[in-house]
């Protein structure tokens, strides 16, 4: 076809979609509807794309850099974005972990000199006080845990690392601002008081703010020096806390100044790790970085960019291959409807070219206006709904992207993809006889037996070739060609799929009969709709399987710390060096101990008082070596289970990290797990487990789920109760005994012991074993610690754990209580049941308008039925059944569909990590299982076709109106 041809086509395209402006909308509708989603989610991930410059306001205000403290005089090496977590020391982490003389030497003088010496000339330094772990402050029910940081929030410095929402700066003596999650939680409001534990001071709330980067940050902050000395309000913090000063400093330099990388690596040879805003604009090349030299960290930085565009790779190529799926049907019941038209022009001379044409040119027509449509529609979505969109990610954007370049890309694939969706119904147009065009009869023949056989294989090689590119790693296009060639191998199927719905209709009644008869006879209708509900649907069943496995992943490795709900409570111990009166023949050691006690006392019936219904309560001691209190004769020392050599895993091949551990060929390690039971590890114990504890048997219901009668007769006949059974041999488990400061190895000695026990299998594996006091006290082993635990029938809310917290901080410092609330997913269900929703609304969307287009091209049909007196609500039932047999045909194969991209997409999630050797022996694979989330998969699988049904008969009219048959 020449120019003028198409300019023709066109023309007439244009006119065909203002004279049937009901249909056409529809197909506009079929374009737009992923579109508007394309265009959303580049929107959203723009935005989400912090500029250099943004991430270091974020982080430093208006400074030029943020200096951190890790070991001050040591040197070290960092990334050009500083990462505690890679950051490495070199006498600590390197070859050789013993500090030089001049490391030694630097490491005795004031922060402030080294911080002289390793900065530019001119720096100005303001202090950061963000200590870790979090303190204790009164709220309206209560207490609460908030984190505690001083910054001068009023200097412009520090502007733009927090957002004012309400209120003025702090600017007086004990004036704090807070963060709008604080607020919210606490209840407490700017102009209010709150008082941290461990003091009297009232902090008057002056501001509420946020950070942009945090908005869920739970955060008092003072002015500098002021919250700092109140170390009694610590909890769980490291052993660093602001009260030793400031570790943190924004740095800003004289004009025009920058923060080079050479000045950077100047800091690090003093201890400092710096994040320069210059040199996160502009950062250098992996060759000039040493720690990428000295580590492996380069190769896991491409190993995670490679993940990530081939994860970003299958996203496109599935969202773009729904586009097309979904504008099918549009475009074939179009060119349906047109027959006749197309067949005037056949008639008048037209040529196949032509009749293509004309199909392809209402293609752009429509495509180019629901592109267009979408991409304007899915802008505003983003703006109107991004005041949800960032408080449910967390994070407020960087700022509105709106890329020309990327919007311009959407529309072209939009255009581009409709052409492509076009390609087939004009194909067949073109091949369609003159008169059955005119007399709109066109002939039906089932299709080539050939066509499913070689769907079929296509898609079984799609799928091989999705899992192989995610085996190899180095091709991430693999990925999305196999998971598009697998799904394409299924709508050639769909159109055999459609002919088997008409061989089963003869069983049902008459509604769902003529359904599905309509349904088989009319393929060329039916088969695109069902595809187009099967893109929809496996969409939504590969993200849905791909964050259920995530899911479950971060599931398996949640270590708790007790069964879900229980109260667990630490009370504090009285140091005998505090004891300033003893009675005659007493010691402090004794009076300190009663005095331990007596408060534990004191904080049980607090707690009880504070929660009722708590049940019963477990007491339990964690046991050490030595009374270590300072008594003639006494020593300190530590006591550990010693699992015999015969049952740890047997050593592996594989080299020592610097970061600590064994690494294993994947290959070794699944042949141990498969053939060697002591190298299979059990449920993930908590970071603070207990070694050795006693108890009775309300510390094995409350703290272990443990709920055993042998168990119990077995604690009560002096047995050790071992939730490992790896260290029990020949029913003993054999003890480690170390006495500090006494003749032997690093002026220590040790020891061995043993004592009779059982194995138990815990719910909660918080403690290694456990002793009956009696039993402790038999072996020479001193309790240490006071502890309680309770387990409710049902977990405290929120209220109450805040006024207990409370009550039990008013008896002096050093008590902590704590909720094990159990594992919080990150994705939640409300995210599971979004995602299900919203694909059952695409797929509804898909069903509907296809359903639409169905009941349009049936209208002769409709008007015979009524003709020869069917009842008026024969198509509301027609309609309903149509649209539920597309739904359920489709939902089933995108189903299967939707499996292959979520199994390619969560092996190339496996890419890279290797297995590792704990200290106990125990192997760890690192990778996760492809996790299938059955109830929602049901969901969509079931509940789909019955809310298509009920959808479709509800919006469809019951009255028919006669037409004319032709011929």
């Amino acid at each position: 076809m020449n120019l003028s041809a198409w300019r023709a086509a066109l023309r007439l395209a244009r006119r065909d979609a203002l004279r049937a402006k009901g249909r056409s909308a529809l197909i506009i509708a079929m374009i737009a509807l992923p579109v508007v989603g394309v265009t959303a989610a580049d929107v959203v991930a723009r935005s989400n794309v912090l500029t250099p410059q943004e991430s270091a306001t974020r982080l430093m205000g208006g400074a030029d850099a943020y200096l951190s403290t890790v070991r001050a005089g040591w040197r070290l090496e960092q990334a050009p974005d500083p990462d505690p977590a890679t950051t490495l020391v070199l006498s600590q982490n390197g070859p050789k972990p013993v500090p030089t003389e001049e490391e030694t030497a630097r490491s005795a003088r004031p922060l402030d000199q080294l911080l002289k010496e390793a900065l530019p000339a001119g720096a100005r330094l303001l202090p950061v006080e963000s200590p870790a772990g979090y303190a204790l402050t009164s709220t309206t029910a209560g207490q609460a845990r908030v984190q505690a940081w001083s910054l001068d929030l009023a200097d412009p410095l520090a502007r733009g690392i927090t957002t004012l929402r309400e209120g003025s700066w702090p600017d007086a003596p004990h004036e704090v601002a807070a963060t709008t999650a604080f607020l919210a939680g606490s209840g407490l409001s700017v102009g209010g008081s709150t008082t941290l534990a461990g003091t009297h001071q009232a902090l008057r709330i002056t501001a509420a703010v946020e950070y942009p980067g945090d908005l869920k940050a739970e955060r008092l902050v003072g002015r500098p020096g002021e919250l700092g000395p109140l170390p009694a309000a610590a909890e769980d913090r490291s052993e660093r806390t602001a009260a030793d000063g400031p570790a943190d400093f924004l740095v800003s330099l004289p004009a025009g100044t920058a923060f080079g990388w050479d000045d950077v690596q100047r800091a690090n040879a003093y201890g400092f790790t710096v994040a320069s805003r210059a040199v996160l604009a502009d950062p250098p090349p992996d060759g000039a970085v040493p720690l990428y030299r000295d580590t492996p960290l380069s190769g896991a930085a491409a190993t995670e960019a490679l993940k990530s565009s081939t994860i970003a790779a299958t996203v496109v190529g599935m969202a773009l291959l729904e586009v097309v799926l979904l504008a099918g049907p549009a475009f074939a019941v179009g060119a349906r409807r047109s027959r006749r038209h197309l067949g005037l022009i056949a008639a008048g001379g037209g040529d196949r070219a032509h009749i293509r044409g004309v199909v392809l040119g209402g293609a752009v027509v429509l495509a180019g206006t629901g592109a267009l449509a979408g991409t304007v529609l899915g802008c505003l979505a983003v703006a109107l709904g991004r005041p949800w969109l960032e408080a449910r990610s967390g994070a407020r954007f960087g700022h509105f992207a709106l890329e020309p370049v990327d919007l311009l890309g959407v529309l072209a694939i939009g255009v581009v993809t409709g052409l492509l969706a076009a390609i087939v119904p004009a194909v067949q147009a073109g091949r369609q006889p003159v008169a059955a065009a005119l007399t709109g009869r066109p002939a039906t023949r089932p299709p080539a037996i050939w066509i499913p056989v070689a769907g079929l294989l296509v898609a079984g090689a799609g799928t091989c070739l999705a899992l192989f590119g995610a085996l190899e790693g180095s091709r991430t296009r693999v990925v999305m060609l196999g998971s598009v060639v697998a799904e394409l191998g299924l709508v050639a199927c769909t159109p055999w799929f459609v002919g088997l719905l008409g061989r089963i209709a003869r069983a049902l009644p008459l509604g769902p009969r003529l359904a599905l008869r309509d349904a088989a006879r009319n393929r060329g209708r039916s088969a695109p709709a069902v595809a187009a509900v099967m893109a929809a649907v496996a969409g939504a069943v590969a993200v849905l399987t791909f964050q259920s496995s995530s899911d479950a992943a971060d599931r398996a490795d949640y270590a708790a710390s007790a069964p879900i709900g229980a109260v667990v409570l630490r009370a504090p111990q009285v140091s005998p060096a505090s004891v300033t009166a003893v009675a005659p023949g007493a010691s402090a050691a004794s009076v300190a101990a009663a005095l331990s006690g007596r408060a534990a006392d004191d904080l049980r019936r607090t707690v009880e008082q504070a929660v009722p219904g708590l049940g019963e309560r477990g007491d339990l001691r964690n046991l050490t070596y030595g009374a270590c209190d300072g008594r003639p004769g006494s020593f300190c020392g530590t006591v550990k289970l010693d699992m015999p050599a015969e049952n740890l895993c047997p050593p592996a091949a594989g080299a020592a990290n610097p970061w600590g551990g064994v690494r294993l060929d994947e290959a070794e390690a699944r042949r141990l797990l498969a053939e060697d039971p002591r190298c299979t590890v059990g449920a993930p114990a908590p970071p603070d487990v207990r070694e050795l504890i006693t108890g009775d048997a309300k510390v094995l219901r409350n703290l272990l789920g443990v709920d055993d009668p042998a168990a119990v007769q077995a604690l009560a006949a002096g047995k050790a109760v071992v939730l490992d059974p790896r260290y029990v041999k020949d029913g003993a488990v054999p003890l480690q005994l170390t006495r500090y400061g006494a003749e032997g190895p690093g002026g220590n000695q040790l020891s061995t012991a043993s004592l009779p026990a059982v194995v138990v299998r815990a719910k909660t594996p918080a403690a290694r074993a456990v002793l009956s006091p009696a039993a402790a006290e038999a072996a020479g082993l001193t309790p240490t610690t006071y502890e309680s635990v309770w387990l409710p029938a049902h977990a405290p809310g929120s209220a109450d754990e805040q006024r207990a917290t409370a009550a039990v901080t008013a008896h002096g410092p050093g008590a902590k209580l704590s909720v094990e609330r159990g594992y919080r997913s990150t994705y939640g269900d409300a995210t599971m049941l979004g995602l299900a929703i919203a694909a059952s609304a695409v797929a509804i969307a898909a069903a509907g308008i296809a359903t639409g287009l169905a009941a349009t091209d049936s209208r002769g049909d409709l008007a015979t039925l009524a003709a020869v007196g069917a009842g008026p609500g024969i198509r509301r039932r027609l309609s309903g059944f149509q649209c539920a047999a597309v739904a359920a045909l489709g939902a089933v194969l995108g189903a299967l569909a939707g499996f292959v991209p979520a199994a390619a997409v969560q092996r190339v999630e496996n890419l890279g990590v290797r297995p590792v050797v704990d200290a106990a022996g125990g192997i760890h694979l690192g990778t996760h299982a492809l996790v299938v989330p059955w109830p929602y998969l049901a969901a969509l699988v079931v509940g789909l076709p019955l809310l298509a049904w009920l959808v479709a008969a509800g919006f469809t009219r019951s009255r028919v109106a006669l037409t004319r048959r032709t011929g």
